[in-house]
């Protein structure tokens, strides 16, 4: 222990006192360093290709039965012309009619759904599936196959086609004899809504609020295996997107990935992957910079935490689940329903050949190309170095307290309870203040918006909340007498275990946003200097949540709308809309589906935030 210390003069070594003068350097390089290795991982020759783990999938080595595209054709015609009759619902006798006709055990699934921001609002909706049991098995195991429906008033694309195709699967399947599995046809209304009270009813368990009654079943199958769920809007296919991304971030097996890219390639579709088809040349500056921002692309869309489709809520309830989404565009060869079926045949056939759930392969990965994946042994040493940054500057800062004794000073971690306390109390305050928010706009009768006095109440307790924080923390942290240093030590071992956590889950969260705080808390700390203390604030300012929440629907209206940027004012309306209804969808997702983003951004993100601002007016060092 010597190279550390020197307990005879309590003096450090010079060894340690090399380490501490290089440390900035040197934390520097390890996030740097991170940076750099995450975007290598792009490239080619740093990812691996694509396999199958689990071999009784034996994808394409069953021969397609798959006939009925002129069945499809009528079933896509006659939902065309039942949609004009219900521009703003869902046809659910025409479907249940269909279901019955084809043999399969019908059944309608009632649900009804309060909104969460008032409670005397309740909406319902009617789900309707049919079951095929299994020849071959004993109706313990089931797949599913689901479409929601989308009326022709919705802002969305229609998924008529979808429905079409699955009505002419169901009539093909019915004819056969070799399921082993039941197999549930499931349309649903209301998008997500539907599925997950389905799925709560189906499992009868609510996992959310009582913001969702998911009423009763008449009718079940056995545990569901797999889902897949269907977004086709045209006849014509020309690339098929596999969706993946689940309900905070989870992914589905990468062999049921695989198993999708695979079979659809071999009846010629173009498969994509966030809409972007692979580059022809991987292995040029081109190519690793177009892997680099596909994988940018998927990391962004996990992080939020939001499904990219109705199979995300399977995944809460251990099923393997992706959405298959189509498109088609000018100038390719665009494929038919025979083409379709066959493809989504195979993949069924590959799932009924199952013999256990997915367990081979992998469940924590990313992908920078249809063919290509990053397992989580090979992206978390890079995101080690990034939060190794943070500990490296909090190891120093501890060990130089002996450098420069000072008994005005305390080290005394406990200390800090106090003010945690506080601002946990204020990230509570901000996590139940949306509802509070809305009573008080229909008790004053204000006429408001819920996206204007949600938005805006969060920015008055912003404002309110900072003011308090500069004051109140500031007075606390003297009492103390914490030195700005013990607080900045502290603030940067919380940060990089809560990043950590958070990465265990949702790694792509968390490799973003230490990202863009790690720099920012690391300088957190008092300053003499008036300009550089202003700059510092400007910084922490930058990375508060409701800040943050504004780059990033700034970035995404700048996409959607590039031409937009020569009106300024007009831009800046609109990235001000999308970012109040971001925050609103934000809260609507945690208490409908449980999506914990704007939880851990009020009750975890902000104390962290509430110290590092406190620290700045802390002059005790």
């Amino acid at each position: 222990m010597g190279l550390l210390s020197n307990p005879s003069d309590k003096q450090l070594s010079p060894l340690v006192l090399k380490f501490i003068g290089k440390q900035k350097m040197l934390s520097f390089l390890l996030y740097v360093g991170s940076i750099v290795w995450l975007v290598c991982l792009a490239y080619r020759q740093f990812n691996a290709g694509t396999y199958f783990s689990e071999n009784a999938l034996l994808p394409g080595l069953v021969h397609s039965n798959f006939k009925e595209d002129f069945l499809a054709r009528q079933y896509l015609a006659a939902l065309k012309a039942e949609g004009e009759r219900y521009p703003n619902g869902m046809p659910h006798a025409f479907i249940a009619a269909q279901f019955k006709q084809l043999g399969l055990d019908t059944y309608t699934h009632n649900f009804s759904v309060k909104y969460p921001l008032d409670q005397n609002e309740i909406y319902s909706g009617k789900n309707v599936y049919g079951i095929l049991r299994a020849s071959r098995g004993a109706s313990t195991e089931c797949l599913v196959m689901s479409v929601p429906y989308r009326p022709p008033d919705s802002v969305l694309t229609g998924t008529n086609a979808g429905i079409a195709i699955m009505l002419s699967l169901a009539a093909s399947f019915r004819a056969a004899s070799y399921w082993a599995r039941d197999i549930i046809f499931l349309v649903t209304e209301h998008e997500q809504l539907g599925v997950e009270a389905w799925l709560e009813a189906y499992h009868y368990t609510s996992s959310s609020s009582n913001a969702i009654h998911f009423g009763q079943l008449d009718a079940r199958a056995g545990a569901i295996q797999a889902a897949i769920n269907l977004e086709l809007p045209y006849e014509k296919i020309s690339h098929i997107d596999v969706r993946m991304e689940g309900l905070n971030g989870q992914l589905p097996n990468l062999d049921l990935v695989n198993l999708v890219h695979r079979l659809f390639q071999q009846e010629r579709f173009t498969t994509t992957l966030k809409e972007r088809e692979d580059h022809p040349d991987p292995f040029s500056m081109e190519g690793w910079v177009y892997s680099a921002s596909t994988l940018l692309s998927l990391m962004v869309s996990q992080a939020t935490g939001v499904p990219t489709g109705n199979h995300g809520l399977f995944h809460r309830f251990g099923i393997e689940a992706l959405t298959v989404a189509g498109s088609y565009k000018r100038g390719w060869h665009g494929s038919n329903f025979l083409l379709m079926g066959r493809a989504i045949e195979g993949i069924m056939r590959s799932l009924n050949n199952l013999q256990e759930r997915f367990h081979q392969s992998f469940f924590f990965y990313l992908l920078p190309a249809t063919n290509r994946y990053i397992s989580i042994g090979v992206y978390m040493p890079p995101f080690g170095l990034m939060i190794g940054a943070m500990l490296l500057q909090a190891v120093a800062l501890y060990i130089s307290r002996k450098e420069k004794p000072n008994e005005k000073e305390s080290w005394n971690f406990l200390n800090l309870g106090s003010f945690l306390l506080y601002s946990t109390i204020c990230g509570l305050i901000f996590h139940s203040a949306p509802e509070k928010l809305t009573r008080f706009n229909r008790y004053m009768a204000l006429g408001l918006s819920t996206e204007d006095v949600v938005f805006g109440g969060f920015c008055m307790l912003s404002i309110v909340h900072c003011m308090l924080t500069s004051t109140f923390g500031a007075r606390t942290l003297s009492k103390e007498r914490l030195s700005n240093k013990c607080v900045q030590c502290a603030i940067l071992l919380l940060t990089s275990t809560l990043m950590y956590a958070v990465a265990m889950g949702n790694v792509s969260l968390g490799v973003l946003t230490c990202l863009l705080i790690s720099p920012v808390f690391s300088i957190a700390k008092a300053v003499s200097q008036r300009f550089f203390r202003y700059c510092r604030r400007l910084l922490l300012i930058l990375v508060h949540p409701l800040c943050l929440l504004f780059i990033a629907t700034f970035i995404d209206t700048y996409r959607v709308f590039p031409e937009e940027i020569n009106q300024p004012l007009k831009f800046l309306g609109k990235t001000h809309s999308a970012a109040q209804r971001a925050l609103v969808y934000a809260v609507i997702d945690g208490t409908f589906y449980g999506n914990w983003l704007f939880f851990a951004g009020t009750t975890l993100y902000l104390p962290l935030w509430s110290l590092a601002w406190a620290n700045l007016s802390n002059f005790s060092s």
